[in-house]
């Protein structure tokens, strides 16, 4: 995943900002990690080291830089790691796995032993998934330090950490000093909101993603407003904002949502696609002549994931053959009759009939099938699961096709090549039928899902 010295080194010294979060500058005079773009001066050649991660600059002894703030950095491109089973295991571990499991039980999640495992998380990232989880929480505690008013004892709780005390050390010996210190006399007191600053890789049509969940909000769970996403977190009237501000989104999150920032986060940034690396998907799809146009004219389009698995899974089936306003109407039924205000559970939708609410009777065993199959285990639906095994697993179940399991491959499994070949609006787009996709999509690989939100950007705004 390393970049070649020789590229870590001009990228260094221009400060490139397409390498922020591609690698880690180590200073072995200072024992200090940077982002490439740190403002510092830049320090001789022999006095630097190249690392994957931070993680693995931490293990090997440096401490973060204070000036370039490398936890504030853009996640690694999920296309820069060679191995698929590796960025399943990082999306786990940015979820949580590892606050309640250990390595070996994230190993046998992964389809391996812990020791393969071990290896190819150092091959790809230089560290360890233990290493690169104590890291994020670290990362999480220091920004929750500088950016917000909250006590250390709330910061300790969002941050994942077990206790204060385990906090307070933890931050000591990475940064030498304690929390109190590193936030000085900055912060105001009193806030009941959270508030962090997420930054993206340019270019981010953020417009194309507000819209798009603009025509998909749900009633009283999502609300779109001009350039802000609102979402009801479940069982309560607390509610979450992102917004566009500036160069980047800015996260809202209620004080009283103790201990789910984590999720919160985990959540936001597969929603707003925010790991996606841009420049290197559109320059791959500017080689098409048909999607090169429609990249110059709307760039940095991305591919809003789920918030809920469960809940775009059903709403996928719910959308088949029917406009994205219809597919909408019945989700909100759905969550009048079955829900209780939320979106049903999967136990709540498992024994019921949900083609009572106005939808054909195989469309609606086909949602009871798929609520049965993820009450029953049987089936995962979150970004961490394989793309090809959660495929094989929906159109198994009776009433799931390919067009739904290839949506679900996009939005919940984060799938960067899912390509839905029978597509209603791609075949009229691209004056094709099903087979003549897919050998169309081919020079699309591995960016197919990327492709598909230009063919639908371009059919919305055919003029």
């Amino acid at each position: 995943m390393l970049p070649a010295p020789e590229i870590c080194e001009r990228a260094r010294l221009a400060r490139d900002p397409r390498f922020d979060g591609r690698f880690i500058t180590a200073v072995l005079t200072t024992g200090i990690y940077c982002r490439p773009v740190c403002p510092a001066r830049p320090p001789a050649r022999e006095n630097v080291r190249y690392f994957a991660s931070a993680a693995a600059a931490q293990e090997a002894g440096y401490r973060p830089c204070l000036r370039c703030l490398p936890e504030t950095a853009p996640r690694v491109p999920e296309w820069t790691i060679g191995s698929k089973s590796v960025i399943q295991g990082l999306r786990l571990i940015d979820s949580g796995y590892l606050a309640d499991n250990d390595s070996t039980a994230l190993a046998a999640e992964l389809g391996m032993c812990a020791r393969h495992m071990g290896r190819l998380f150092r091959q790809e990232l230089g560290a360890s998934p233990k290493s690169l989880a104590q890291t994020r929480r670290l990362h999480l505690a220091k920004r929750l330090i500088d950016e917000s008013d909250l006590g250390f004892s709330t910061i300790a709780l969002q941050a994942g950490y077990g206790s204060v005390r385990r906090f307070n050390a933890e931050i000591k010996t990475v940064y030498g000093r304690s929390p109190r210190v590193l936030r000085g006399s900055s912060s105001s007191a009193g806030s009941a909101t959270l508030v962090l600053h997420l930054p993206v890789r340019a270019p981010y049509n953020y417009r194309w993603v507000f819209e798009f969940l603009a025509k998909r909000a749900l009633a009283g769970l999502e609300q779109v407003e001009g350039l802000e996403y609102r979402r009801r977190l479940a069982g309560g009237e607390r509610w979450i904002s992102v917004r566009w501000q500036g160069d980047g989104l800015r996260l809202s999150v209620p004080g009283e949502a103790s201990g789910m920032l984590s999720d919160i986060l985990c959540r936001v940034r597969r929603v707003f696609d925010l790991d996606a690396d841009p420049v290197a998907i559109d320059e791959h799809l500017r080689e098409d002549e048909y999607l090169a146009p429609l990249v110059g004219r709307s760039p940095g389009l991305r591919v809003p994931g789920a918030w809920d698995g469960f809940e775009t899974a059903v709403r996928a089936i719910l959308g088949q053959q029917v406009s994205v306003a219809r597919a909408t109407k019945l989700a909100d039924l759905m969550i009048e009759r079955y829900g209780d205000g939320d979106f049903p559970s999967p136990a709540a939708l498992a024994d019921a009939t949900p083609a009572e609410i106005g939808m054909p009777g195989n469309r609606g065993r086909a949602i009871s099938n798929l609520a049965r199959a993820v009450r029953d285990g049987r089936i995962a639906l979150h970004d961490g699961v394989d793309p090809e095994v959660l495929t094989g697993s929906l159109t198994d179940l009776d009433g799931i096709g390919p067009w739904t399991a290839a949506y679900v491959g996009m939005r919940v499994a984060k799938d960067p090549d899912a390509f839905p070949d029978s597509d209603w609006v791609i075949l009229k787009m691209l004056g094709v039928k099903a087979a003549q996709a897919r050998r169309r999509s081919l020079a699309w690989q591995p960016w197919r899902a990327y492709a598909v939100m230009y063919v639908w950007w371009a059919a919305g705004n055919n003029d």
